[in-house]
């Protein structure tokens, strides 16, 4: 009886621990790290957004996938998803570097804004996701570069 006792203890808290890895994830730090061109067409330009993900935390943590909208001067120029299934060890970072498409007809503005003001305030505003055996969570990331 003790053994069954202990064995369902023991299953409770697997699902507990699976969590907590997770929910660490709202720790980690967030840090964008340039970009890469992929691909310029005469509609569009593909560039890679490298950013820099780094776990303060005590545990490796996983990140399941990523949503993002990219302004350039706070005018909204692309959008991306990154679904990565990405193990961050304790300590440790990690570069991710989600492929988002600029529409050229979309971003007059803030090429205008960035010649008007001699530079450029890079900001991706999204969510990180992470599954659970009892549904997504999910995190709100902010991440300002001048």
């Amino acid at each position: 009886m003790k053994k069954f006792l202990l064995a369902a203890l023991l299953a409770a808290m697997l699902p507990g621990c699976f969590i907590l890895r997770r929910t660490q994830l709202q720790n980690c730090e967030f840090r964008l790290a340039g970009t890469s061109i992929k691909e310029i067409a005469l509609t569009y330009l593909r560039l890679a957004i490298n950013i820099d993900v780094t776990n303060p935390n005590r545990i490796d943590i996983v990140l399941d996938r990523m949503r993002f909208d990219l302004y350039v001067n706070d005018e909204h120029v692309a959008n991306g998803t990154s679904n990565l299934k990405l193990r961050i060890p304790s300590g440790g970072a990690v570069k991710i570097s989600p492929v988002v498409t600029l529409d050229y007809a979309q971003v007059g503005t803030a090429i205008i804004s960035t010649i008007k003001n001699l530079g450029a305030k890079y900001k991706i505003v999204g969510t990180v996701y992470f599954d659970t055996p009892f549904g997504t969570m999910s995190f709100p990331v902010t991440i300002v570069e001048r």
